[in-house]
């Protein structure tokens, strides 16, 4: 019996489309674009549509269309959507929408084994972030491995897997898979080990595409006025800068309406059109935990989602203080958490190590332990928990274990939250 094959998986959540990439370990590859980002359910039945199927059944008059079910961008007291008189979690609609998505892949049809799994997204808001853990919940038999990311951090997987000829200085790229235009600037940090990646971004709501025309003429004239547009903000936005290369991306841009910007691109770098931009860099991002990414040694990107600096704690060996490192920076912050036992020093603290990954000075804080009058200092024992309560802000929860059978553990717990990059 011959083994399964095994494959990885990148899907682009935007706010229209999804798109989505896949490819074998063996190296081949597929990609399915623009799956409509909504639902449809049969009236009176449990029959579920998906994208251009359930826009379809909808137009019937059969069915419920359901849209803009998830990433909203603040805390919800509505966390539900109504359908057909019940109330539906969005994460459940989104997980229903996903495992559309993971239907029409080919691997998944051959009855593949999932190894990794990478969700791409606008922001890791917390909303955001609550609804795709429930996907992960969900899907934790089918994946060994399921992660989320923010679109900055696919663009820099995928930026990095290009040929290096075209990274010796900056990258831009022009995304108008939105109503209006975003340009990304990528900047490699070439002399430093490893090379340090950061990616901004620039939102132009000014230089957008209306829903509807009044005619094709009034269409084709804001067209050109838009192409002149977008190449007076691209002109500014690489204007005493080296950009070697550039990538198109967004549904809006694979129509040939914008032959000015096209030549202003093209002048002495070079231009890449690709629409599943997100989904192929969230694929090779799922391959780099698999340990496939041999592109990506030697560089760090220290973005949006990541955590940016060591932490650790000062500790004794052999009667000399040296400092553990428990919490890798650069790994996603709310997927850095970890464990320990320990006893208090003399001064009855736990010193908290905070070293960042810009090359900013080390800051140790003393977390100050409750006093513990009637025992002695050598027989209290501590387990102590670090996990990260948002991207600047470290939680430490500390419980007394007891010692052995001369003292209990107490059941109390002490909290407190350090700011990185600040102070308590």
């Amino acid at each position: 019996m011959s083994e399964k094959k095994q494959y990885a998986v990148g899907i682009d959540l935007g706010k229209k489309y999804a798109q989505i990439s896949y490819r074998y370990l063996s190296g081949e590859e597929g990609e399915i674009t623009h799956v409509p980002l909504c639902l449809c359910k049969r009236i009176g039945a449990n029959q579920w549509f998906y994208g251009e199927e359930a826009q379809r059944f909808a137009a019937s008059g059969k069915g419920i269309l359901i849209e803009n079910f998830y990433g909203k961008d603040t805390d919800r007291g509505d966390d539900g959507i109504m359908v057909e008189e019940k109330e539906m979690e969005r994460g459940e609609l989104l997980w229903l929408f996903v495992r559309h998505c993971l239907s029409r892949v080919l691997p998944y049809k051959e009855n593949a084994e999932g190894k990794s799994l990478v969700i791409t997204v606008e922001s890791l808001t917390e909303p955001m972030l609550h609804e795709l853990r429930l996907i992960k919940q969900k899907l934790q038999d089918e994946f060994e491995e399921i992660s989320f990311e923010p679109r900055m951090e696919s663009l820099f997987h995928y930026v990095v897997h290009q040929p290096k000829e075209l990274q010796s200085y900056e990258t831009c790229v022009v995304d108008f898979s939105h109503d209006h235009l975003e340009i990304y600037r990528v900047e490699m940090k070439q002399k430093t080990r490893p090379v340090l990646t950061s990616i901004s971004k620039q939102v132009y709501t000014n230089v957008n595409i209306p829903r509807q025309f009044g005619s094709i003429k009034d269409k084709d004239a804001y067209m050109a006025k838009l192409d002149e547009k977008m190449e007076d903000v691209l002109n500014g936005f690489m204007e005493g800068r080296i950009v070697t290369s550039a990538y198109l991306t967004g549904k809006a841009l694979e129509k040939e309406w914008y032959p000015e910007t096209i030549k202003l691109l093209c002048r002495n770098r070079r231009v890449f059109l690709d629409s599943v931009l997100y989904a192929k860099g969230a694929c090779l991002g799922a391959l780099s935990r698999l340990g496939h990414g041999e592109s990506e040694k030697g560089y760090l990107y220290l973005g949006e989602g990541k955590l940016k600096e060591h932490i650790g704690v000062v500790d004794m060996e052999q009667g000399k203080q040296t400092i553990k490192i428990l919490m890798e920076g650069g790994c996603n912050w709310f997927e850095a958490k970890t464990e320990f036992l320990f006893m208090p020093g003399e001064d009855g603290h736990l010193p908290i190590v905070l070293k960042p990954l810009n090359g900013a000075k080390e800051r140790i804080v003393p977390l100050v332990l409750p006093d513990r009058k009637e025992r002695d200092l050598k027989s209290l024992r501590y387990r102590c928990s670090l996990s990260m309560k948002s991207e600047r802000e470290l939680l430490v929860q500390v419980e007394d274990v007891g010692f052995g059978e001369f003292y209990g553990p107490s059941g109390k717990r002490y909290e407190e939250v350090i700011l990185l990059g600040g102070g308590l």
